[in-house]
């Protein structure tokens, strides 16, 4: 009786694992895998291509001024925003302490000598030699004045000192990546408008043209569909990368994008068809970059490699199939190209 049990146990430990293997093999008895579908659809879409780029200052320059000198008050303070023609900072200059003093000299002797010609006591020769002297020393000394003042030649924020208070100041040329020669006293930029450069490659590059206008987004700044213009395309490509340089001016109110952000344009160049897919059909062959679907007809699933055009919320333009073919959607991760499938709501 006990061998009875026995044999009766190991029977039943037997069917139990042929029916496990038979559950994991297929979905049904008859060897077919359950698999919900999608079908393809042929729309209209904008084409688009995607740049990167960086943000610059619509305006930048490093001011100092011809003469060297010690720099004696600078007015404002980093980050402040100063009008055109505003005096940012000043330097000491004996040599313009000299010239004022010669100035006032010479307009007293030239206010005599005119007094002297109008009642005829001077000859027109000593007139003009008096008056050439102090016409010389007035433009001599709006000269040393105005490179003695540093004065914004256009709307701007004061970015940073390059000369401390106290300190001399000389010309000297270096430059520093991404702007201006960094000799000066003060440098000033200009936040709005903001230059937006983004890199065309040459097969692009035709279908840009100045004043067009572009969406710019800058991420950092949680700012989207920026519109920006098109304001220069350089008549050259680099033979390096073979892209040219494109300048797109933004509006920056309240200044929330700063230069040397990060940011996105795309560039749309009209209307075309394409097949239609859902993200979830697609399969990618593990590890390579080939993607694929399984096409389902008469009940087989075929494995065919597809290439993606672009991506459109959960909807993906895609190559490779035909508008109306059947795609697996759930369940296409346990089939192999030829499997037996049944279709499921």
């Amino acid at each position: 009786m006990r061998k009875f049990f026995t044999i009766i146990s190991i029977t039943f430990l037997v069917l139990s694992c042929n029916g496990k293997k038979s559950n994991n093999s297929s979905d049904s008895g008859n060897g077919e895998l359950s698999v919900k579908i999608g079908i393809a659809e042929r729309k209209q879409y904008h084409k688009t291509l995607e740049y990167s780029g960086t943000f610059f200052a619509g305006k930048e320059a490093n001011l100092g001024t011809s003469m060297p000198g010690k720099v004696e008050k600078i007015y404002f303070k980093k980050g402040s925003f100063v009008k055109a023609g505003t005096v940012i900072a000043e330097l000491s200059s004996e040599l313009l302490t000299q010239a004022i003093i010669e100035y006032e000299t010479l307009k007293k002797d030239f206010e005599r000598v005119s007094r002297l010609k109008e009642k005829g006591s001077i000859s027109d020769m000593e007139f003009d030699h008096i008056k050439a002297k102090f016409e010389a020393s007035l433009a001599k000394t709006e000269m040393i004045k105005k490179n003695t003042s540093v004065i914004a030649p256009f709307d701007g924020i004061v970015a940073d000192y390059l000369v401390e208070e106290g300190e001399n100041y000389f010309f000297t040329l270096s430059l520093e990546p991404g702007y201006s020669n960094t000799s000066g006293i003060v440098r000033l930029m200009q936040l709005n408008p903001l230059n937006f450069e983004i890199n065309v490659s040459e097969n692009d590059i035709s279908k840009l043209k100045l004043n067009q206008n572009l969406k710019v987004e800058c991420e950092a700044a949680g700012l989207k569909d920026i519109t920006g213009t098109i304001t220069n395309i350089s008549p050259y490509l680099s033979t390096t990368t073979r892209t040219a340089t494109v300048e797109i001016s933004i509006p920056n109110n309240g200044n929330k994008i700063l230069p040397g952000m990060y940011g996105k344009t795309y560039i749309d160049y009209g209307t075309d068809e394409g097949i239609y897919i859902k993200a979830g059909a697609i399969y990618r062959q593990p590890g390579t970059p080939e993607d694929f679907v399984f096409v389902i007809k008469d009940g087989i699933a075929r494995k065919v490699r597809i290439n993606k055009i672009k991506s459109e919320g959960e909807y993906v333009i895609v190559e490779g199939i035909s508008a109306g073919d059947t795609v697996a959607l759930e369940g296409k991760n346990k089939l192999i190209d030829g499997s037996k499938v049944k279709i499921v709501k």
